[in-house]
């Protein structure tokens, strides 16, 4: 439950051992690889030059081969996969096999090759649909379409709008020439298509008198016979067509057996890519490479015994403190802390010189996660459905951690549920009142007395009396607790660092509470002065010139209001708490105006819809409670995080050796 103390790595190979080198280290994932600068000055590093990009380009190259190939078997051979799809286990020679990647490579490529003329075949089709369409208004004219008159007579192919009186155009082509005649084919929603057949000598005045309707000439060149002939020929076309579309899809769907090679496939390049990746960073000479790169300092011994196999020199060194904004982060935590490494990285990762905060995160989170859910079903559904999917889906990495803490958070909420009965809010009482009955599901668990007046039943009923106060108050005290906490851990870091004086700044606020309460219990103010004097001068001691008693009033303002607007953020916990039972209640009273048969669907609405919101809203109230007020106090961020070379796979899992 530390942060991983890091060395820098420094080696020069030979090139001949770089390739097996670099699997070997992939295969550990213990190192992270950077790129050394190059001092352009130095004439003992004029030599040295980056690795050329050949080999990623061409990982690259075929990791979008494959992963285009199974994009294609996914259209035209779709396969329906559970949500608890198992990732299959490879051993490291099946997943590295050159034949079967090969075989991989010759199957994406004829998958390829098919989708490509699947292309130029819908193309072509296209094109036959579109020259289809364009004929379709004139195959009610029977007349061969390459006829365009002699010096006798003239044939126009034209057209006018739809809302144009092709009457009226009649008559004024025939007050314009008697030796004419119209021909209508067809009328769609834009266009009246039509023939005019006239003298030779008439055209042109012909022509003029349609244009006040609309007029425009067609050009169906390139047709020879009629539109109808036309329309029969591209109909054969088109459907020869289709059964070649349909031969090459069909070519295709039949590597449907192959996907599973394919997916192995993607997975190989992808190492491959990482490698690549990771070699471009080096600095060559014709026969040697330089590395320089990071390791946790508990790997250097699986280091050594790697590096014991091959030609080279190599050496480690303890980061200095002026070095620790380069370190990168590995987080080392149990099954219990690991989960958080998600809110971790929301945030930021610690600084080098800082603290994991997932040790200190872990009982707070769930625990406010738990007060502003408290629902026993609701938490229940959380557990369910993380263990469900750890044990089906297996999931790694984030997803995992996810999963892990839904049931952590689920746990705490059933907890806190089951102390203020709360089982889908009050639904229990509410479906026993349907039948005339008074049910409940947690028994009384006993009553906790404060003073003489106050008296508190368990389980909590959040909708009674001054329930929803009591809670209110124990929100703020666990706010308090919460700070102090925060604080302590930012006073022992500055104590550490060796900055007494903020370690000591920090720590004032808390002697001034204590002598508030010191003041009030036992009526001495010596306490609250010996807080206040420590105050003052620290934040005297803190400031320089006039600054100093500035930095007085400053300190005052900021601790007076951040303090303050810091505990009142916890009220929150009630907020959330109390508006969640009171949705839940509202759905269940409703529900049970109509009896059993409407609280039924009322309810599963109802609760689906609040079951959604709180866990949105919870989730982002506890880290905020955590990001804001909690970090605040001592959290050093800016952390990167570590990035060896490792194996990194989507589709399978390598097996262990």
């Amino acid at each position: 439950m530390s942060i991983v103390k890091m060395k820098r790595l420094r080696l020069l190979g030979m090139q001949s051992d770089r390739d097996p080198l670099f699997r070997l280290l992939q295969k550990q994932g213990c190192v992270e690889i950077n790129e050394p600068a190059i001092d352009p000055d130095d004439p003992d590093q004029a030599a040295l030059a980056r690795p050329g990009g050949q080999g990623l380009a061409t990982a690259r190259e075929q990791n979008a081969l494959l992963n285009n190939a199974l994009a294609a078997l996914k259209k035209y051979a779709p396969v329906k996969e559970g949500l608890f799809r198992t990732r299959p286990v490879l051993s490291e020679d099946e997943l590295f096999d050159s034949g079967l990647y090969a075989s991989a490579l010759e199957a994406a490529n004829a998958i390829l090759e098919s989708e490509r003329t699947i292309a130029r075949m819908s193309a072509e089709q296209a094109k036959l649909q579109n020259q289809k369409a364009s004929l379709a208004p004139w195959i009610p004219l029977d007349v061969p379409l390459e006829l365009e008159g002699d010096q006798m007579i003239s044939l126009v192919f034209g057209t006018i709008p739809a809302k144009a009186d092709f009457a009226a155009l009649e008559a004024a082509v025939t007050a314009a020439s008697e030796m004419s005649q119209l021909y209508h084919a067809s009328t769609d929603e834009n266009l009246q298509y039509f023939l005019l057949l006239c003298h030779a000598s008439a055209e042109e005045a012909c022509v003029e008198a349609m244009y006040p309707f609309g007029f425009s000439r067609s050009r169906l060149r390139g047709w020879t016979g009629t539109a109808a002939e036309n329309d029969r020929m591209l109909d054969g076309q088109i459907a020869r067509l289709g059964e070649e579309l349909a031969k090459e899809q069909e070519h295709i769907a039949s590597f449907a057996p192959r996907r599973d090679d394919l997916r192995r496939a993607v997975d190989r390049s992808t190492q491959d890519i990482a490698r690549e990746e990771a070699a471009t960073r080096l600095l060559d000479t014709s026969s040697a490479f330089y590395l320089q790169g990071w390791i946790p300092a508990e790997s250097e011994e699986r280091l050594s015994e790697i590096l014991s196999k091959f030609t080279c020199a190599w050496e480690t060194e303890v980061p200095a403190p002026e070095d620790y904004e380069e370190v990168p982060i590995q987080l080392k935590n149990n099954k219990l802390t690991r989960p958080y490494n998600v809110i971790t990285e929301m945030y930021s990762l610690p600084a080098y010189n800082g603290l994991d905060p997932n040790p200190f995160i872990m009982p707070s989170f769930a625990l406010f996660f738990g007060i502003m859910f408290a629902d026993m079903a609701y938490g229940l559904l959380m557990v369910i459905a993380g263990v469900v999917c750890l044990t089906k889906m297996k999931p790694k990495g984030t997803m995992k951690n996810m999963m892990c803490l839904l049931v952590q958070c689920g746990i705490s909420a059933c907890i806190i549920g089951f102390l203020t009965g709360g089982f889908f809010g009050d639904a229990v009482s509410v479906v026993g009142s349907i039948f005339g009955q008074e049910w409940s599901l947690v028994p009384h668990l006993g009553t906790i007395h404060i003073g003489e007046s106050i008296a508190i039943d368990l389980p909590l009923n959040l909708l009674e009396g001054n329930n929803p106060l009591y809670v209110l108050i124990l929100a703020m005290c666990i706010g308090v607790i919460h700070l102090a906490v925060g604080v302590g851990i930012g006073t022992y870091l500055n104590i550490r660092d060796g900055h007494w004086l903020d370690a000591i700044a920090d720590l004032s606020w808390w002697v001034i509470m204590a002598g508030i309460v010191v003041m009030a219990v036992a009526q001495s103010n010596v306490v609250l002065f010996v807080g206040i004097a420590i105050m003052v001068v620290t934040a005297f001691l803190q400031g320089k010139g006039f600054g100093r008693f500035t930095n007085i009033f400053s300190a005052v303002y900021n601790g007076v209001t951040g303090y303050l607007g810091d505990i009142l953020s916890y009220s929150r916990l009630m907020a959330l708490m109390l508006a969640g039972s009171v949705i839940a209640s509202v759905f269940n009273q409703l529900g049970s105006l109509g009896g059993l048969v409407l609280f039924i669907p009322v309810a599963l609405i109802g609760h689906t819809l609040n079951f959604a919101l709180n866990l949105i809203g919870c989730f982002v109230h506890t880290m905020r409670l955590h990001f804001l007020e909690f970090f605040g106090k001592w959290y050093r961020d800016g952390g990167r995080p570590f990035r060896p070379l490792n194996y990194n796979t989507k589709y399978v899992d390598i097996k262990e050796e």
